[in-house]
């Protein structure tokens, strides 16, 4: 192989060098656009998550307070039940 075929040789492998690099830019660059899209799904979902919980703990707090407050009461119930019992 004299000098002017292996430079032609190494020209081509150049050549498809660039094109194996340009179909894998071509390839990443799709890659990303789907990973960005899956990240911006992910975000919304997550922020979904998070409203959801903040409301389910307002509920449970609701929920919480309302039964401290039944406890309550039925607390002073029984004292009274208990004092009418003692009274007969």
């Amino acid at each position: 192989m004299n000098d002017k075929e292996f430079q032609d040789f190494l020209v081509k492998q150049f050549d498809q060098l660039n094109t194996r690099l340009d179909t894998i830019n071509n390839h990443m660059g799709k890659v990303d656009s789907n990973q960005l899209l899956m990240e911006n799904e992910i975000i919304e979902k997550v922020r979904g998550l998070y409203d959801f919980r903040e409301v389910q703990n307002d509920i449970n707090e609701k929920v919480i307070n309302t039964l401290d407050r039944i406890e309550a009461k039925i607390d002073v119930l029984q004292l009274e039940t208990a004092h009418i019992r003692r009274v007969k």
